[in-house]
């Protein structure tokens, strides 16, 4: 006899809101260890290397909170969080992925235009990555690798595979794509990019329902993560 098929189970509010939590909770237990180390100088921090430390440990944080009180706390399975094996559908992506990009860039200039705010002002306040220029190249390639590959997995993970899912239990699919991305945008805490944060957001969402699978917006966000992360570090080393 087969063994019986293991239902898919989707992630409750609650379990996502739990598992937000512990991503903070360990995320400020790391900065905090680093802060102190850094702060009296018994570890001599440049500030590239800093953001780098910063940005792996961060990463490694919030992947491990994820996966003790989200993943083996609710004995989820990868497909319980939305991860489904590839399909021609997926094809949809070499479009998708370039229309949401443009999509949330004019967002963005179109909230900059509204609000008076010099888009290279806002590129100079928004944009710590531009440090990391400073860096050797395989400790930039370092940091590409964890901002284009790591974080999209797990802020994929987190918020269309566990709050998009608890939301739309309790709420219209409509209400539950902007109140996640609403979160999405304010955990970044980057008020000037909110525009293109949200937008980015309603879109990841918007791919998770069509193709009804995590890699969709682990790819779109990936692919962005990637654009961001390559012109910060062009535009930021000096020619030569």
């Amino acid at each position: 006899m087969h063994s019986p098929t293991r239902r898919t189970v989707p992630v409750t509010l609650g379990q996502a809101a739990w598992a937000l939590m512990f991503v903070a909770i360990y995320i400020a237990l790391v900065v905090g260890v680093i802060l102190a180390l850094g702060l009296p100088g018994i570890i001599d921090f440049t500030l590239e290397s800093l953001l780098l430390v910063l940005l792996t440990t961060i990463t490694a944080a919030a992947i491990l909170a994820l996966y003790v009180h989200l993943y083996r706390r609710n004995n989820l399975t990868p497909a319980d969080l939305g991860f489904r094996r590839f399909t021609p559908r997926l094809f949809h992506l070499l479009w998708q992925i370039p229309a949401a990009i443009i999509v949330c860039a004019i967002m963005q200039g179109l909230s900059l235009a509204l609000t008076g705010i010099d888009a290279t002002t806002a590129e100079a306040a928004d944009d710590p990555l531009a440090d990391l220029a400073g860096l050797p190249a395989s400790l930039a390639v370092i940091a590409v690798l964890v901002i284009a590959v790591l974080t999209p997995v797990w802020e994929e993970v987190l918020f269309r595979g566990a709050f998009l899912d608890g939301l739309s239990r309790r709420l219209r699919p409509s209400v539950a794509i902007i109140l996640s991305a609403a979160l999405f945008a304010a955990v970044h805490i980057v008020p000037l990019s909110f525009p293109y944060l949200f937008t980015f957001g309603i879109a990841l969402a918007l791919l998770r329902r069509f193709h009804q699978n995590l890699w969709a917006p682990i790819l779109l966000h990936a692919t962005n993560n990637a654009l961001v992360v390559l012109l910060a570090l062009l535009i930021a080393r000096p020619a030569g």
